[in-house]
């Protein structure tokens, strides 16, 4: 399948030409990343055992180990886990045909004991797709960026970066900050993801977590540029480069 796109630098003509056999290779190759698959396949087991939202428990584990593994940055996790198990109905929710918009943003927000809200937009988008990985697209810092590259060079149609401020904005056709901010509603995120992914080839031959995988872990391996490295070519300065850690054995005495 080839992208449905039409791009007047020829020397991305070979790239746009279905990412999928590119993905797939890189994902045949991601075991490299050990860390992360140690850390994934923990959490898909732990969700595979305890699916539901029944235990406290349950829940706390599950929160407390995405806040650790994934990097969330989230300090108030306690009261992250009760809102959680606040949701009513959360798990006939996440058995819903599709992603639901409403429980990311039920999940994202958080009333701390100070009054403040805070916006836990990127872990709301991880706890749905750990447990629903073929119904929720993961949006993190990466990721973004990626849709944001994508769309300011025009190689995501219809998405056009518009070059005035002042020129009437539409939902195909902004600003790249207009672009950016939009990606955190979901309903916006989920149509620009699907987009991406029927574009390059990548719809009904990836689930949304192996395309998560394939653009994030680009920027995280450090190996040989994968085409979507060399058609976003970000500051990769700005992301840290997984090395797998090596400790020198010391031999003791048994005596």
């Amino acid at each position: 399948m080839n992208a449905r796109l039409t791009i007047k630098n020829r020397d991305y003509i070979m790239l746009i030409q279905d990412l999928s056999s590119d993905a797939r290779k890189f994902l045949e190759q991601h075991k490299n990343l050990v860390s992360y698959d140690i850390q994934e396949n923990i959490l898909r087991k732990f969700i595979a055992k305890y699916p539901n939202h029944d235990y406290y428990e349950a829940v706390e584990v599950k929160a407390k180990l995405l806040n650790m593994f994934y990097s969330t940055g989230i300090q108030a996790i306690d009261a992250m886990v009760e809102n959680i198990m606040s949701i009513a109905d959360i798990d006939k929710i996440l058995q819903l045909p599709t992603y639901s918009k409403g429980l990311v943003e039920a999940i994202a927000e958080l009333k701390l004991k100070n009054g403040k809200i805070r916006n836990n937009y990127s872990f709301a988008t991880k706890y749905c797709a750990l447990h629903q990985p073929e119904k929720y697209p993961i949006y993190d810092s990466i990721v973004a960026a990626v849709l944001t590259k994508l769309m300011i060079t025009d190689k995501l149609p219809p998405y056009i970066r518009k070059k005035q401020t002042l020129e009437q904005s539409s939902n195909t056709y902004m600003t790249q900050g207009e672009f950016e901010e939009k990606l955190r509603d979901y309903d916006f995120f989920v149509n620009v993801y699907d987009t991406f992914m029927a574009d390059y080839g990548l719809k009904g031959q990836l689930n949304y977590r192996e395309v998560d995988w394939y653009l994030w872990g680009a920027y995280k391996d450090g190996g040989k540029p994968t085409k979507i490295e060399e058609l976003t070519q970000l500051e990769t300065n700005k992301y840290v480069v997984y090395t797998p850690k090596t400790i020198q054995k010391t031999k003791i005495i048994i005596s």
